[in-house]
């Protein structure tokens, strides 16, 4: 059974799709998690409660989200203290009071703090290293990989394509079977997983209306699981859409779009402006939406899927919340769908 690695940026939307999933969307999962400086704050201080500090934030977070399932966590763009040890190891600590079974996550070119914090995580939890790497790198192996100084048998590799899936694809799967045939020392790291989006960030060159947007990372996958490797290939994917403020230079009022994941698309309802000519409320739009998934013939709805109930029922007049319930849904139907295509 293949094994499924979600990403995620850990916002809350994210976090609330996964205390939503059902035991089947669970199996077989270990997500990583992606966070960031947004995304590592103390809670503060109230009258009657006292501050509570970042990384026991973050371990109570996880551990109400997903429990003691085994997870990867990636926190490398954190920053901390010039002369003192990285933050890892306070999450680390927290995570083990917790009960949580984080494998800490990196990249070649992370920090150096930060690449000791990995080690010496690693070192007493005993459950190994998350490697991620671009296809750059898995090409210029046999250059860096005297310098990574975990052992490959301790040693999850992510080949992670990032937004550009598409580009990959391009290259054509007897290309990239060759690549991954000669993965160098493929059979001796822990295991292999590929990782990418097809997704454009924001929605970028969608006009309003309804679109489909090809799942490439799944072609590469199934492309290179039909080329007899030498070594098993898990499956990873980007499972959400950024909800961070719009870049410089766009204005807000943004259009209210959503995305639902189909067996080999996106399907994306590309709604329209909240301010100016021709704007409409979020609300409206957001029911819109669900009414045209429901009304989408190639649908593919699950019966154990919170996220389709949900849209079911907004469909028919439930309240359509805001865009954050919206990313619960689409990470939620996302996760479901994916794992339970997975063979």
């Amino acid at each position: 059974m293949a094994r499924y690695i979600p990403n995620l940026r850990w916002k809350r939307g994210e976090k609330n799709a996964l205390s939503n999933l059902s035991a089947l969307g669970r199996s077989n999962v270990a997500p990583l998690f992606l966070v960031g400086a947004d995304q590592f704050k103390d809670k503060k201080a109230t009258k009657k409660i006292p501050l509570v500090p970042a990384p026991i934030v973050l371990a109570q977070e996880i551990a109400t989200s997903w429990g003691a399932s085994p997870f990867f966590l990636d926190a490398s763009p954190i920053a901390g203290p010039a002369g003192q040890p990285h933050r890892l190891i306070s999450i680390a600590q927290e995570c083990r009071t917790h009960g949580l079974s984080m494998i800490p996550a990196t990249r070649l070119g992370a920090p150096a703090t930060y690449q000791s914090a990995v080690s010496s995580v690693a070192a007493i939890d005993q459950r190994g290293v998350c490697l991620r790497i671009d296809l750059q790198e898995m090409t210029s192996m046999a250059a860096w990989i005297g310098g990574w100084q975990i052992p490959l048998p301790s040693t999850d590799l992510i080949v992670d394509f990032g937004d550009q899936a598409q580009h990959v694809a391009a290259l054509g799967p007897i290309a990239l079977a060759t690549t991954f045939q000669t993965l160098h020392q493929g059979t001796n790291w822990r295991t292999v997983t590929t990782v990418g989006t097809s997704m454009p960030e924001n929605f970028t060159g969608l006009n309003q209306g309804l679109h489909t947007i090809r799942r490439y990372e799944k072609q590469i996958w199934q492309q290179l699981t039909a080329a007899t490797l030498p070594y098993p290939l898990d499956y990873g994917d980007y499972a959400t859409v950024t909800t961070a403020a719009p870049p410089p230079g766009i204005a807000w009022g943004y259009p209210i779009s959503v995305k639902y994941t189909l067996p080999d698309h996106f399907l994306i309802c590309r709604g329209v402006r909240t301010r100016g000519v021709g704007a409409q409320d979020p609300g409206p739009q957001l029911t819109g939406h669900a009414q045209s998934i429901v009304g989408y013939v190639g649908r593919n709805p699950l019966h154990h899927c919170w996220a389709d109930d949900e849209i079911n029922a907004i469909a028919g007049g439930a309240s359509p919340q805001g865009l954050e319930h919206w990313v619960r849904i689409g990470v939620n139907r996302h996760i479901e769908l994916v794992r339970s295509m997975l063979p």
